[in-house]
């Protein structure tokens, strides 16, 4: 089972023991994945992962035909697909699998 990802918060200074530092550390310890930056926490992708960027409509329409996705994250109009890391560099292939 995928863990479930916290949802970033933001706050104007992300002290050593805030919550944004304690989920840079859960992010790290429990998924191996590295941030970066303080509020909100941005993830590095290249070295885990990519993200394969789509319109959220074509998206939801992806996981509405029940396709087996890691991770995805919303913003707006705009959804993206977690895949391991180089997969960008395989789109075409993605895309026939989509």
């Amino acid at each position: 089972m995928t863990p479930a990802v916290p949802q970033p918060r933001s706050s104007p200074d992300a002290a050593p023991g805030s919550a944004d530092a304690a989920l840079a550390r859960r992010y790290a310890t429990e998924l191996g994945w590295a941030t970066a930056g303080r509020a909100p926490l941005r993830l590095l992708t290249g070295a885990l992962f990519d993200v394969l960027e789509l319109p959220a409509e074509a998206g939801h329409a992806v996981l509405r035909r029940g396709v087996r996705t890691g991770p995805v994250l919303l913003s707006g109009t705009r959804m993206g697909l977690l895949v391991a890391a180089g997969g960008a560099d395989e789109l075409p292939g993605l895309l026939d699998w989509l």
